[in-house]
């Protein structure tokens, strides 16, 4: 090949690594103004009144948007046997699952709502990893508080999970769509769930025996890793100017001196 195409060649290598790199370094901090703004506005709406049963979009509003991230209480009932348990879910370093369980709304505005509850993290047993924790719920009417938020987690999965079972059972699954919740629960969620922030508390008559499950609530904060994504913007920028440096080099500094009289 001839070297003035060898030279070239590395120009664009260079060029293309440069401008990959620094686009990497600016969806970084792309990411980390979303997270920003994401932890602004739930600071914005931790004031504002809570939402309610009446609030939530059904029927006729289930296209309304959500305000994901404002306060609401919700009052109704478990429906506990299409509890899910969402597989690989850690918290704290430690493996377990995110439990999540439907609730039908009391409110008589959305008579028959459903709406999912992310209610809280449970940790793995260390000798059965299927086995799968059993407590006494509720049977009467409860109140439940959290925040708004778009869906229940969904985490990266190979493939299609099974179908839902026939009858009800908690069911451990990597990630539970709205197709799965439809077919097991003879209709569709309402639009979005409630991330669950403190213990649920009875409203009706208490149930015998009833405690509520000791679930860990520590979620993160929506600007949680800002400070890893502006340390991941600065290494693609620093790459990407390390890049700029040696293409510069070695494809026109160094052959211009190569190029000089040397002094007899």
């Amino acid at each position: 090949m001839n070297p003035m195409h060898k030279r070239w060649l590395a120009v664009a290598a260079g060029v293309t690594v440069a401008l990959l790199t620094a686009r990497l370094g600016m969806w970084q901090l792309d990411r980390a103004a979303e997270k920003t703004a994401l932890a602004e506005l739930q600071r914005q709406r931790a004031d504002m009144a809570p939402w309610g049963g009446r609030d939530w979009p059904c029927q006729s509003r289930a296209d309304a948007p959500l305000p994901t991230r404002q306060p609401a209480h919700l009052r109704g009932h478990w429906l506990s046997g299409h509890t899910v348990f969402l597989d690989n879910r850690p918290m704290g370093g430690q493996p377990g699952f995110f439990v999540v369980t439907p609730l039908r709304l009391s409110d008589p505005a959305c008579p028959g709502g459903i709406v999912l509850v992310q209610r809280g993290w449970w940790p793995r047993d260390a000798q059965d990893r299927q086995r799968l924790p059993d407590w006494l719920e509720a049977e009467g009417e409860i109140e439940v508080r959290g925040v708004v938020q778009a869906q229940v987690s969904q985490a990266y999965a190979l493939g299609d999970e099974a179908p839902p079972p026939s009858g009800q059972g908690r069911v451990l699954r990597q990630n539970a769509d709205d197709a799965f919740w439809r077919a097991w629960l003879g209709q569709s969620p309402l639009p979005g769930a409630l991330l669950q922030g403190h213990p649920e508390a009875l409203v009706s008559m208490p149930s015998a025996g009833f405690v509520a499950p000791e679930l860990r609530r520590d979620w993160p904060q929506p600007d949680l890793g800002v400070d890893k994504h502006h340390g991941y913007a600065a290494q693609w920028f620093a790459l990407s100017a390390l890049s700029v440096g040696l293409t510069l080099w070695f494809s026109v500094i160094r052959p211009r001196r190569a190029q000089r009289p040397t002094d007899s």
